[in-house]
């Protein structure tokens, strides 16, 4: 066998192996492009489904509750207390009556449990 033949017979050899490798890159790409495609979905499905639970999360919160809150003005009466309105309003409401009495404090700028017959109040109830 000659030089030339070879030299022929190793750039043939070189050929195929600088082919093989690409061939190599090829199919782990396409195996890595494939991972990462499967991973997508599964984040994506992951993602709806953790959407889903908070949303059923959130609508049985709000049944616990029952409906929105509503507010309205009542005029204080004679023998009236913030505790004894506090009991009147606090059944329909997620809140015993201590906190009912802090929020109706809050929300009418209160700083103590004095309140005078005659005056308006403003009061937060949860129609059923």
């Amino acid at each position: 066998m000659g030089e030339a033949e070879m030299y022929s017979v190793m750039e043939h050899i070189i050929e195929r192996g600088q082919k093989s490798q690409r061939e190599l890159r090829r199919r782990r790409l396409q195996v890595y492009q494939r991972e990462l495609f499967i991973c997508a979905v599964a984040l994506l499905i992951g993602i709806n489904i953790f959407g889903l639970m908070m949303m059923n999360v959130f609508a049985k919160e709000s049944s616990i509750f029952g409906a929105e809150p509503r507010y309205t003005s009542i005029r204080i009466e004679n023998g009236d207390s913030l505790w004894s309105i506090a009991d009147r309003y606090a059944a329909s409401s997620p809140m015993d009556t201590s906190e009912y009495v802090q929020e109706l404090k809050r929300m009418n700028q209160l700083t103590d449990d004095t309140i005078h017959v005659g005056h308006y109040l403003t009061v937060v109830y949860y129609p059923e």
